[in-house]
């Protein structure tokens, strides 16, 4: 979980200090988000550290109506990706570990930042980062499957996504997946940096895979708003949001934005939708954000994570005060 503790307002300048938009697009943008009185909606404690990690949240319905979040977690004395489920939008239960022994690859013993999706085969995937150790970072794109949602999940031999060279940018560490399906093809977003400790640059990179998530080609620098550690959701009309984390006089905060396509124009509204409250739950973030949309009445739930680093993390509830979509 290091990587959420470093200073990160210089990287956000790299990255979104100038925005490029279609101003024509059709969109609403939903105005200012309000959060959830139970907040935070899901904790998971660590008994013998006396310290609480539940971060990184993606939040799905599986292809029974049911709904479910998986997250970072502590899974014997590691980072590892965990299933909850919920009762309610802001009610959950803990159901499993799904991913947390070291792959075949012998690179991802540290797991982090998951983004499920149900294939067109009927596996359940899970996309997440792994890397060897704390001290470098040098995190990379996996993927497991099963057929079951609860598992036993199986880890791909290799990486999918490896560090080094990507679309000519020298890649330290991949943090951040999220994959959606447009016109038959899948689009993979992510987020490259060039070092940890020493980064000077965060690139918003992408890639589409023809073989439903197996390999990905095409990988090249894109302007998509998701850093840092942010989503891409896609919409029930065919559209896309975007969540990100930026710096917002003088604190965190989320903002929004839409596209009619994975890889953008993107268009974001002026004003971040949640700024960062303080104590006792966003002391130091307010990050990880993901929007996850109800099919029934197309009303969006934002869950993101807030932290105290003296006490943990926290999956965090919102929602809009005025629900909007893309226009038709």
């Amino acid at each position: 979980m290091l990587i959420k503790k470093l200073p990160c307002t210089l990287i956000l300048i790299i990255l979104f200090s100038s925005c490029e938009t279609d101003t024509d697009m059709p969109i609403n943008l939903p105005g200012q988000w309000k959060r959830h009185p139970d907040n935070p909606v899901y904790r998971d404690h660590i008994p013998e550290q006396n310290y609480e990690v539940a971060s990184d949240p993606h939040v799905f319905f599986d292809e029974k109506g049911q709904l479910y979040m998986i997250y970072t977690g502590d899974v014997n004395g590691y980072p590892g990706i965990k299933l909850a489920k919920g009762k309610s939008w802001s009610e959950w239960e803990y159901k499993a570990d799904l991913v947390y022994e070291t792959g075949p690859s012998g690179w991802d013993i540290h797991k982090e930042t998951a983004f499920y999706r149900l294939a067109s085969s009927g596996k359940h995937q899970i996309y997440y980062i792994g890397y060897p150790n704390e001290e470098n970072y040098e995190s990379q794109l996996f993927l497991a499957e099963a057929d079951e949602i609860t598992g036993p999940y199986v880890q791909h031999s290799e990486p999918i996504i490896t560090i080094g060279l990507l679309a000519g940018k020298p890649v330290h560490l991949i943090t951040s997946p999220s994959v959606v399906e447009h016109d038959d093809q899948l689009y993979l977003t992510f987020l490259a940096w060039d070092g940890f400790q020493d980064v000077t640059m965060v690139w918003v990179m992408g890639a589409v895979s023809h073989d439903d998530g197996a390999t990905w080609d095409d990988i090249q620098e894109v302007n998509v708003p998701i850093g840092m550690e942010g989503q891409v959701t896609r919409m029930p009309d065919g559209s896309f949001c975007a969540v990100r984390t930026a710096a917002y006089q003088n604190v965190e905060a989320i903002w929004f934005s839409m596209a009619l396509h994975p890889f953008g124009p993107w268009e974001e509204q002026d004003q971040p939708i949640l700024v960062q409250e303080g104590a006792p739950w966003e002391v130091n973030e307010v990050i990880a954000p993901q929007i996850t949309v109800n099919p029934d009445n197309e009303q969006m739930y934002l869950y993101y994570t807030g932290a105290d680093y003296q006490k943990g993390w926290w999956v965090m509830l919102a929602e809009p005060d005025k629900q909007a979509k893309m226009n038709q």
